[in-house]
């Protein structure tokens, strides 16, 4: 009986895939089906070109993806045939549950286990109040889209290739100029390392800084992947208060009095969670501190482009004098968390060791994204949608804390924050935060159930609200699904 392949194989030449990978998936599937059964002939090139109204070209592709994968083989004069031994791998079966389950534990036991990191939330809700995110709809795909493309069909053979695990120079050189013009810091390309977003940053300079004992400071209620971090290195955490100045740097010279400080972790600009940002004083004490006693200051800047009560106050950075401070920040707060592009900005001999150390653990950055990036810093086009999107994320944040003062102002408090993409809610003991997550949650909306920093204060009933990534109608949408499930809890005035 003749195969009537002309039925079997549906091509859609409109589609993303490829003609030949589709002829190729069409056969494995019959293949699989036992419609072609193992030994039976194939169409030579020109018949199937014939029968498909395709390009000959196009069916030899695909019989040599079938070839390469072992689903048919040709015969010297005679031609191409299904293969007589199929690739079909069938997966071993324990034969129990008892089997599975034994074995899920014996491996568990083999494993490095560490259980005090716990992975983050995946927010697919259709309103988030979230950490505090750009809203990727305001990014500049179509300028991104068009750069890339361009690198991709142009590039030189050495930015395809393997190249500084450092970064692209050229961005690095850009880059080092901006740094320079807009926070005031004296560095070069040698001075700075790309990395994919800011947490590897920290976790590469963590590993550079600390040895298994080392001291590091942090504030309270603190970022917590800094402190998985620094604590999985094995550094020994010291927590020092944080007021609406800041980090009360005072209390630093007391620990150094009695140990042997290495590092110093600050988010000066908005400090997370609770957004307050380091007063001029503090940081200057700081730095001098550091001078002193000679301890790192890892500075994270991670927002510092979204800054709405008045001009952004310098980095420490900027006043270092003795190269203590490591400043590292990101891409991604700045246009979207998927675009993974991170930096950090150091003394050279720390930027050549965190090079040997991420060599260990990934080869390099994307190059093609940094020459993107290269560009959108010389043409003006990511300094235009910075202004653009800080005008939209001021308006949302007035927004927001206006309409949750109006309707919720009696069970939530919070200062607006003068920068960032979020504030720092704390609501009435009287409104459990984990049930009002899981309430709020069967409506589509996302709001943290305020236990991520339950381990150091377990009655706090606080968490951030990010204001950016909704508009004022999903806002309204969003405080009026939070009204109505706090109004079961307790009547709102």
């Amino acid at each position: 009986m003749k195969t009537p392949f002309k039925s079997l194989i549906n091509l859609d030449k409109s589609h993303s895939i490829p003609l030949y990978i589709q002829i190729a998936n069409a056969i494995i599937k019959q293949i699989q089906a036992g419609t072609l059964p193992t030994n039976s002939p194939l169409p030579g090139t020109r018949q199937m070109a014939a029968l498909l109204q395709i390009h000959r070209k196009t069916v030899i592709a695909a019989y040599e993806e079938l070839l390469s994968q072992n689903w048919v083989e040709t015969l010297p004069q005679r031609g191409t045939f299904v293969a007589g031994k199929l690739p079909v791998l069938q997966p071993t079966q324990f034969s129990t549950e008892v089997g599975r389950v034994e074995q899920g534990v014996l491996i568990k036991n083999r494993l490095n286990k560490q259980w005090s990191i716990p992975l983050p939330p995946s927010i697919n809700h259709r309103l988030a109040f979230n950490d505090g995110i750009p809203d990727v709809r305001l990014a500049p795909r179509e300028e991104w889209a068009k750069l890339y493309a361009h690198h991709i069909r142009y590039a030189n053979t050495a930015t395809m290739t393997y190249t500084n695990p450092r970064g692209s120079l050229r961005f690095r050189s850009i880059f080092a100029r901006y740094l320079n013009e807009t926070r005031g810091i004296q560095a070069n390309a040698e001075n700075i390392i790309t990395t994919r977003g800011s947490q590897m940053g920290i976790y590469l300079a963590g590993l550079t800084l600390l040895q298994k004992g080392d001291t590091a400071i942090v504030g309270e209620l603190n970022y917590r992947a800094t402190n998985y971090t620094f604590r999985q290195l094995g550094a020994d955490l010291a927590t020092i208060p944080v007021d609406d100045e800041g980090l009360q740097v005072e209390a630093i010279e007391d620990i150094c009095l009695t140990k042997k400080l290495k590092l110093v972790y600050v988010t000066s600009h908005h400090y997370h969670p609770t957004t307050v940002t380091l007063k001029p004083e503090r940081r200057l004490k700081l730095l001098a501190l550091a001078e002193k006693y000679q301890f790192f200051i890892l500075e994270d800047d991670y927002d510092y482009d979204y800054h709405y009560a008045n001009a952004p106050i310098l980095p420490l950075a900027s006043a270092d004098r003795y190269g203590w401070v490591v400043y590292l920040g990101s891409f991604t707060k700045k246009i979207a968390p998927a675009f993974r592009v991170g930096y950090v900005a150091a003394h050279e001999a720390i930027i050549d060791e965190m090079t040997r150390l991420r060599r260990v653990i990934d080869r390099q950055n994307d190059s093609i994204l940094e020459e993107c990036l290269a560009d959108m810093l010389e043409n003006g086009d990511l300094k235009r949608y910075t202004t653009k999107a800080l005008k939209v994320y001021r308006e949302r944040r007035d927004f927001t804390c206006s309409l949750l003062k109006e309707s919720l102002g009696d069970v939530i408090q919070f200062r607006i924050p003068d920068g960032g993409m979020a504030i720092w809610a704390q609501f009435a003991q009287d409104i459990p935060l984990g049930t009002l997550s899981e309430k709020v949650a069967s409506y589509g909306l996302y709001l943290a159930n305020g236990q991520t920093y339950a381990d150091e204060k377990p009655d706090i009933n606080a968490c951030r609200m990010g204001f950016a990534g909704m508009n004022q109608k999903e806002t309204e949408d969003a405080v009026r699904i939070l009204k109505k499930v706090i109004g079961s809890f307790k009547p709102l005035g």
